[in-house]
């Protein structure tokens, strides 16, 4: 369908890849995955628009491979109905059909006329056209959208919304359909639907995304993008992980027989150095260049897999000082607090926050975790010095979602916050520093509230939750919530797999670490 050859491509501040190759073939659920800054968007945006582009290699596409495409930010539209913004381009081929059929009763050339209309009937057929309202209805019933069908788009949240969109596109039926971070800010509910639809598509997928729980779930091959250089895998996310560990040992225990053999040969290379030198020998000369060859062909062998390397997160947030409120003490205290736009939000909602708790605030879309996060900076918390992770983070550099996520997080822990106020802190972060920031919430001391969509993250740094539904909000304990969802969404424990791979990848690094490859051999069963 697409394959790519030796592709080369950056811009004049940074090269993004060298030589890289994979294929998208029909009926693959790939991912696109890499570090925050790789390139990954102006990668697909390549292979959609490759015209735009000067660069050195080959993609080749047929021409007539229909591509659709989600972005990571869309727009609400009009105020049709969910129904009717689905529908809307089978009506436009139906009524272009009509038109056409009516053109025959009059027209001079009927050659030509009925030409046009079978042109009308294939792109109906291509789309299941006539079907298109039991479509429609069976996607918004996968998604978890029935209860939306007849409501304006322009009144519901922009988490369904995205999600409409993305039903819109697998509706139309492209022979590939490419998806830029379709999880960004969507809701446990909504992100759980879009699971459902990328499981359920027949057709060929390429998603960019850093969602844990889409990786684990929804795919079946991996491309793997990093320094500039891409890994093709055919097979599950967590096959990719067992396999890249096994490579990393591997390439870890030759790297020291590596290094050792490579001083052995250094040595050799001075001794036929000096004696080239001595003795005026064409045949000593051509000795040492051969030797000084394998021993540059040893070096070389010896660099680091690019794919395996250690990825530098370092979210270490402030340590403990004396001046920070006493643990266990009330640090804020709200009382009937309500919240309303066009409509009410929340009602007379009450609630404390203790010194040293960590504290996630969850709900769908439109409930008002972001204002009520803002209003706990501005309001409720003057007498402690604290830190605010925005969604909306401004900066002059060329940067990358990500990358501006990472920058206002080493911002956060360069600083001496007893509490921080994060609004969905791992958006658009890789799964290496999502992991790296989970770890730096639970070693943190202070105060930390969250407002987060991301399960692993909830699930893994927060003692107690907030959850707001019904215009007012449930405490419950962090051990609850997770029973709750994994009762409601999952038929097997996401969460406690997720767990025991990243125990996994910690023990082996940590043997690693030590040499004791033997040791790491065994515990991945080698």
């Amino acid at each position: 369908m697409i394959k790519v050859t030796d592709l080369s491509f950056g811009f004049p501040q940074k090269d993004l890849y060298n030589k890289v190759c994979f294929q998208i073939e029909e009926k693959d659920h790939a991912v696109l995955i890499g570090s925050n800054g790789t390139g990954k968007s102006t990668l697909v945006d390549m292979l959609i628009d490759p015209e735009k582009y000067l660069y050195d290699g080959k993609i080749e596409k047929d021409p007539s491979v229909r591509i659709g495409y989600v972005a990571q930010y869309v727009q609400h539209e009009g105020c049709m109905s969910a129904y009717d913004f689905l529908n809307e381009p089978f009506a436009l081929l139906l009524e272009a059909a009509d038109k056409v059929a009516e053109e025959m009763g009059t027209a001079e050339d009927m050659d030509e006329v009925y030409g046009r209309y079978q042109d009308c009937l294939d792109r109906i057929d291509a789309v299941d056209g006539y079907n298109a309202d039991t479509n429609i209805r069976k996607q918004l019933a996968i998604a978890g959208l029935t209860a939306i069908v007849d409501t304006p788009v322009d009144k519901i949240s922009g988490g369904e919304f995205k999600l409409l969109s993305i039903i819109r596109n697998m509706l139309l039926k492209p022979q590939l359909l490419i998806m830029d971070e379709p999880d960004a800010f969507l809701d446990f509910e909504n992100l759980i639907g879009l699971m459902k639809l990328i499981n359920q598509y027949q057709g060929t997928i390429l998603t960019i995304t850093h969602s844990r729980l889409l990786l684990s779930q929804c795919f079946n091959k991996i491309l793997h993008l990093e320094n500039m250089e891409l890994m093709e895998f055919p097979g599950t996310f967590a096959e990719y992980n067992l396999s890249m560990l096994e490579t990393k040992v591997e390439m870890q225990e030759q790297h020291v027989k590596d290094v050792e053999w490579i001083e052995i040969q250094k040595k050799v290379v001075e001794k036929m150095r000096t004696l080239a030198t001595n003795v005026d020998s064409a045949a000593k000369g051509r000795q040492l260049h051969a030797r000084v060859s394998y021993l540059e062909r040893l070096q070389e062998r010896a660099v680091k897999n690019p794919f395996i390397e250690e990825h530098d997160y370092d979210f270490t947030f402030p340590v403990k000082q004396e001046d920070w409120p006493e643990e266990g003490s009330t640090l804020i205290d709200v009382k009937d607090y309500s919240l309303s736009y066009d409509r009410e939000i929340l009602s007379n909602v009450s609630f404390t926050v203790k010194a040293g708790e960590k504290t996630a605030i969850v709900g769908a879309n439109g409930t008002g975790k972001s204002s009520i996060l803002k209003d706990l900076h501005e309001r409720y918390c003057p007498q402690a010095e604290t830190a605010f992770f925005t969604q909306i983070y401004e900066d002059e550099e060329q940067l990358s979602g990500g990358e501006k996520n990472l920058k206002q997080l080493r911002e956060i822990a360069a600083g001496n916050a007893s509490v921080l106020l994060l609004d969905e802190p791992t958006s658009h972060l890789d799964t290496y520093a999502q992991i790296a920031l989970e770890q730096a919430i639970d070693a943190y001391e202070g105060t930390v509230i969250m407002v987060s969509h991301d399960f692993y993250t909830v699930t893994n740094c927060a003692d107690r939750i907030l959850l707001l539904e019904n215009n007012t909000m449930r405490e419950m304990s962090g051990r609850a919530f997770r029973k709750m969802i994994y009762k409601n969404y999952f038929e097997s424990d996401v969460f406690e797999q997720e767990k025991l791979r990243k125990e996994r990848e910690i023990r082996v690094n940590a043997l690693l670490k030590s040499k004791k490859y033997k040791e790491a051999k065994e515990l991945l069963g080698l």
